[in-house]
């Protein structure tokens, strides 16, 4: 009776769809077409680079692959498969000559091929358990259910250099990469074949043949105990947000700020990368782990506790006050009421004062209040009726970012039920700012006669509960983006709430300021309204960069606007140690003979990597010739990236290669939507007067590094202008303005959108602008 099986008649096959999905690139993504052409031109010619091999043999477990539950002797099946290195070599090939979209779809096309071979390796191993009448009683991975070294193992009880000329490093991975390794513990039960992979334990939650059965995990927090049922694809700290635990993370859920630890006091949950960075060597083996990460494989019982908030710097500067605020600002916590008591999740919000006149020293009649609603942030101003002028502002974190901290996840997130949740959650961060505003002047809520809301698509769709079932979906047509006017009652939730009676005696008129379109909402409109486009004879551009790049070019005749997806990287999101503005974010960078000099946020020990911070390594990298003009990085720091600084434990954060290509991504886009404005307007790039930068990213970017690596026309650089938050000067500017109402209209009139997605030029300007050659 053999001992080892060579898996025949391996036929791999594509499925371009899942290839496609790999990618994350979907029919409304703008290089849809382009990657659908380059993979029917390749797709042939790759099978045929595959050399699919495969082989399994019966042996035992090694005493230093032993697990708890399987000790040293315990009889297996090792299981390797492979598709050779041709594909790779392609891949590695395309990126080294700088064709990203081909290099990318090789590599996904590879995984895809190798995933395909699984079903003929079930069928062998179901003859060669019959032949020695075993069964399997469980399959392990690394590094989820076994150490890496049992690829080791593998590779020589396998003889795998012999017989297929597969090597491994000394780090435990295959040479070629595209090679996979399972165990399978064996029973003396033939009838027991339990080899197929446990969804439950792999961390790919988004693989389209994921099945798994429900979770349940026990929740204790002081003397509360609750439990909660998993919902498929769940992390930990999403059920716990859908549970009303609100939870402080920075970082949106990357596991990179360590602020949403649970405790396992119960079931095994393994431990993560993220978690060895954050946890000392007592602290994992204690249980500890980031909620984040942990995607439970089994019923759990966990010890959970509310972090602070971490001090987040807001923008509250605008348009018409641009100085240095910082030295004003305090934090500031709302004392609890009982609206506080009565919210849909029990948070207390946080405001920081940003700017401070004293009323006592104005005779106003009545008030106004001006709000920007932000992705991740919020900011409201107080003014005077009668003298216009702004008494207070306040900025607050905006608390829906627990659902997720782009748009395209909270509309996710609405669709899948959230809707209320999301709603009443603005709502209440919204009555609450309003409450500090009059408090801290000593203004009673009557006093308050208008209040003006901008905010784009989604955010407005959240406020007042639309659907946004269509927001995410092609056409991406929204439910409402008029000027919409309403009451204090109608939009900010007051009816039936008993518990928030101190705002019942509130009747001012509640508007919402217009939008274009889904992706090019009230906060681009507000901005234009604040630069003065409607009554400018002169052509402008307006660039609000954020996860997407909003962009409007034009004057008071016409404007074309549109919105590219540019991708989290400008505020730290997919990358390696991004983080949001927090105390602590690395802000600024130069590098000095391979040494990094960074700053901080509030000069606080360094947690991460901000947006601005991201911009300045990347060009410190480029402009020191660590990073080659196609993205390459130096192979000095092509495993383990740049070291930037060290934390308070010493760890290192890091710069890597994937940070690269994600800032190229985001620049390519955000330059290529700007290419495409100004020639489909039809004009040189010497016909654009200013260039308006909006936002707390434009507003602390360097000028001269964004420049340098190319994310707008160097051309423009000398009209380059940063508004601070433009969306709520204009709010703001719309309670002063007698004839607002006229002039936003004619601003939305006059507005026409370019789709993106679908624009020949823009894939081409896409594709020319990933170059780090600052053109």
């Amino acid at each position: 009776m053999e001992n080892f099986y060579e898996i025949d008649h391996l036929v791999p096959k594509l499925d371009r769809d899942s290839v496609l999905k790999a990618m994350d690139c979907y029919e409304d993504s703008p290089v849809y077409e382009e990657v659908v052409d380059e993979y029917e031109e390749i797709c042939e010619d790759m099978l045929k680079l595959a050399e699919p091999v495969g082989i399994l043999g019966f042996g035992t477990l090694s005493e230093s692959i032993e697990t708890k539950q399987y000790k040293a002797g315990t009889p297996v099946i090792y299981a390797v498969l492979s598709i050779g290195d041709g594909i790779k070599q392609c891949s590695t090939k395309a990126f080294q000559e700088g064709d990203y979209v081909k290099g990318m779809l090789c590599d996904a096309i590879a995984d895809d091929l190798l995933f395909s071979l699984e079903g003929r390796m079930m069928e062998k191993l179901k003859e060669s358990c019959a032949e020695h009448k075993m069964g399997i009683l469980k399959r392990l991975e690394a590094p989820h259910d076994i150490s890496m070294e049992s690829q080791r193992v593998a590779w020589e009880h396998l003889e795998l250099q012999r017989r297929f000329g597969i090597g491994i490093s000394s780090g435990y991975m295959f040479d070629p990469v595209k090679t996979s390794c399972q165990v399978f513990i064996l029973t003396e039960d033939e009838s027991v074949f339990q080899a197929h992979h446990d969804c439950r334990k792999c961390p790919n939650i988004h693989c389209k043949m994921r099945n798994i059965p429900k979770t349940e995990v026990e929740v204790i927090r002081g003397n509360e105990t609750r439990r909660i049922v998993m919902a498929e694809g769940e992390f930990m700290m999403d059920a716990l947000i859908r549970e009303g635990f609100y939870l402080s993370a920075p970082c949106g859920g990357k596991g990179r700020c360590g602020k949403c630890g649970v405790q396992v006091l119960e079931g095994d949950a393994w431990i993560t990368p993220e978690d060895e960075k954050t946890f000392t060597k007592d602290q994992l083996n204690a249980g500890w782990r980031l909620s984040c990460r942990l995607y439970p494989t089994e019923d759990l019982k966990i010890a959970f506790t509310l972090n602070d908030e971490s001090v987040f710097e807001i923008l509250g500067d605008t348009l018409e006050e641009r100085e240095d605020s910082s030295a004003n600002s305090r934090d500031g916590h709302l004392e609890k009421t009982e609206e506080d008591e009565a919210s849909v999740s029990g948070k207390t919000g946080k405001f920081a004062v940003c700017k401070n006149t004293s009323v006592s020293e104005m005779e106003e009649s009545g008030y106004e209040i001006a709000v920007d609603i932000g992705t991740t942030t919020i900011a409201m101003e107080l003014l005077g009726k009668d003298s216009g002028k702004k008494l207070h502002t306040v900025t607050c974190i905006n608390e829906q970012r627990a659902y997720g901290a782009d748009v395209i996840s909270r509309i996710q997130a609405s669709v899948d039920g959230k809707k209320e949740e999301l709603k009443n959650c603005i709502r209440q961060i919204l009555r609450q700012g309003i409450r500090r505003l009059t408090a801290e002047n000593g203004i009673s809520m009557g006093k308050i006669e208008r209040i003006s809301i901008a905010g784009n698509t989604t955010m407005e769709h959240l406020l007042m509960g639309y659907d946004c079932d269509t927001l995410g979906v092609y056409p991406f047509t929204p439910v409402n983006i008029d000027l919409t006017k309403g009451s204090y009652e109608e939009i900010l939730g007051t009816a039936g709430h008993p518990t928030v009676q101190n705002h019942a005696e509130c009747t001012a008129e509640v508007e919402l300021l217009p939008g274009i379109s889904t992706y090019v909402g009230g906060d681009i409109v507000s901005g234009l309204y604040a630069c003065g486009v409607d009554s400018s004879e002169e052509i402008c551009l307006l660039v609000d960069l954020g996860t997407n790049g909003e962009m409007a070019l034009g004057n008071k005749d016409r404007i074309l606007v549109t919105s590219t997806a540019a991708g989290p990287a400008f505020e730290g999101g997919n990358i390696t140690w991004g983080i949001g503005s927090v105390a602590g974010a690395i802000c600024s960078v130069e590098i000095h003979d391979q040494k990094a000099a960074v700053k901080t946020i509030l000069n606080q020990p360094p947690v991460g990597i901000c947006g601005t911070g991201v911009v300045e390594t990347a060009t410190e990298l480029v402009r020191n010739e660590l990073v080659d003009e196609t993205g390459l990085m130096d192979e000095d720091y092509f495993e383990d990236g740049f070291p930037l600084a060290e934390t308070e434990d010493g760890r290192t954060i890091a710069f890597t290669r994937k940070d690269v290509r994600e800032i190229q991504l985001a620049k390519a886009a955000v330059r290529a939507g700007a290419e495409t404005l100004i020639l489909r307007y039809g004009i040189s790039k010497d016909q654009i007067s200013r260039v308006y930068l909006a936002g707390g990213f434009g507003y602390k970017l360097d000028k001269e590094k964004a420049l340098a690596i190319g994310l707008l026309p160097p051309e423009l650089g000398d009209r380059i202008e940063a508004v601070g938050n433009s969306s709520l000067s204009g709010a703001a500017k719309y309670l002063r303005d007698p004839e607002g109402e006229k002039k936003l209209k004619h601003l939305v009139e006059i507005s026409q959108e370019v789709s993106l997605s679908t624009d020949k030029e823009f894939n081409e300007f896409y594709m020319d602008y990933m170059m780090f050659d600052g053109e």
